[in-house]
């Protein structure tokens, strides 16, 4: 008497409900990354071979230095008052524009906040190192 299994093992396997689940994933990771808007300040940079552009004298100058001191235009400043001493600087200009001169020493925290409060007043900004 011979005892057989009842469970029979199968040698196939359909991918079919595989790759629709893989499709699907595919399809709402690729609309969620669209979605995402990074915050980060856009910046112009020049491109390699175009010739300097000579900058303006109503261009203020804004230095920040390593030890959280800022200047504009060679007078020192708070973070505090920057925005209302660039506004009054910058009035009735059609194209606004900020260079802002840092160095390697400077914290990024630093030069950020200055770059913000251009940037939520509109203001292009140029940065030079020193």
């Amino acid at each position: 008497m011979a005892i057989r299994n009842k469970n029979r093992v199968l040698n196939n396997f359909h991918m079919s409900g595989m790759t629709d689940i893989v499709f699907l994933l595919l399809i709402f990771f690729m609309l969620t990354s669209t979605l995402i808007a990074p915050n980060a300040v856009k910046l112009l940079m020049p491109s390699p071979g175009r010739t300097p552009v000579t900058v303006e004298t109503s261009v203020p100058t804004v230095t920040v230095y390593s030890n959280s001191r800022i200047t504009v235009d060679g007078v020192t400043i708070q973070f505090d008052n920057l925005g209302t001493i660039l506004e009054a600087k910058l009035a009735g200009q059609v194209e606004p524009t900020v260079k802002v001169v840092t160095s390697p020493q400077v914290s990024v925290e630093d030069a950020v906040r200055v770059m913000n409060i251009a940037a939520e007043r509109n203001y292009t900004v140029v940065i030079k190192l020193l």
